[in-house]
């Protein structure tokens, strides 16, 4: 089998370092590529070079690849997954991750190190949980989610899908967030949050609509 990282940017350098340490634990993949659709096919990015989606189904039959999104903006990690959906996305959990044997995960999740998955954590397809993040017991993350670096989720905490919730966030157990909503870096979330908007600072609270759906702008 042979793994395709969907974006060359920072967060795919990212999933190539931890698809490495997979590797160095168990050979999982006897390849590794990126597929980018901005780069030109060749650019060399951390020593691999790049490919086009035509490179790829000329290098490797059906069947011998599986993917994995790595864009940090929930809506294109959406547009990407419906992009490939005949194609198998993959699960990369760093070997320092902690996850329940009673979680469920979906396809094309990706956790960096030293995160913990609870007990009945329910994980969507292709989400995103970086670095040293906390997902509590009974949490819900929806599909193409993405939460940040050492973000703290208390118990029954629900997220919906294609939202993102920045860095150093704290969520109260059994708070609702919604789909397509941002929580700003730092925010202490303490009351629901609706779909489609902006919040951010201590207490959290609602500052604007969500009508870009950008985080990195």
């Amino acid at each position: 089998m042979n793994l395709i990282i969907y974006c060359a940017g920072g967060f795919g350098r990212e999933i190539l370092d931890i698809a490495y340490r997979i590797n160095s634990v168990s050979k999982r993949w006897e390849d590794i590529k990126f597929l980018d659709d901005v780069l030109d096919s060749g650019t060399n990015v951390s020593g691999i070079s790049t490919q086009k989606f035509t490179d790829i189904k000329r290098l490797y039959r059906d069947g011998d690849c599986e993917f994995v999104i790595a864009n940090g903006e929930p809506s294109i990690r959406k547009m990407l997954a419906d992009k490939i959906q005949d194609h198998p996305l993959a699960i990369l959990c760093d070997p320092t991750v902690i996850i329940s044997t009673n979680a469920k995960i979906g396809n094309g999740l990706v956790v960096a190190a030293y995160s913990s998955i609870a007990s009945d954590a329910k994980i969507g397809k292709n989400v995103a949980i970086n670095t040293q993040s906390v997902v509590g017991h009974d949490v819900e993350i929806g599909d193409h989610s993405v939460i940040s670096s050492m973000v703290n989720m208390g118990g029954g905490t629900t997220v919906g899908e294609s939202s993102y919730i920045g860095m150093g966030a704290q969520i109260k157990e059994r708070v609702k967030i919604g789909s397509n909503s941002i929580i700003g870096m730092g925010s202490i979330v303490y009351k629901d949050i609706p779909d489609g908007v902006i919040a951010l600072g201590n207490p959290a609270r609602v500052v604007r609509k969500n009508e870009r759906r950008k985080i990195f702008e």
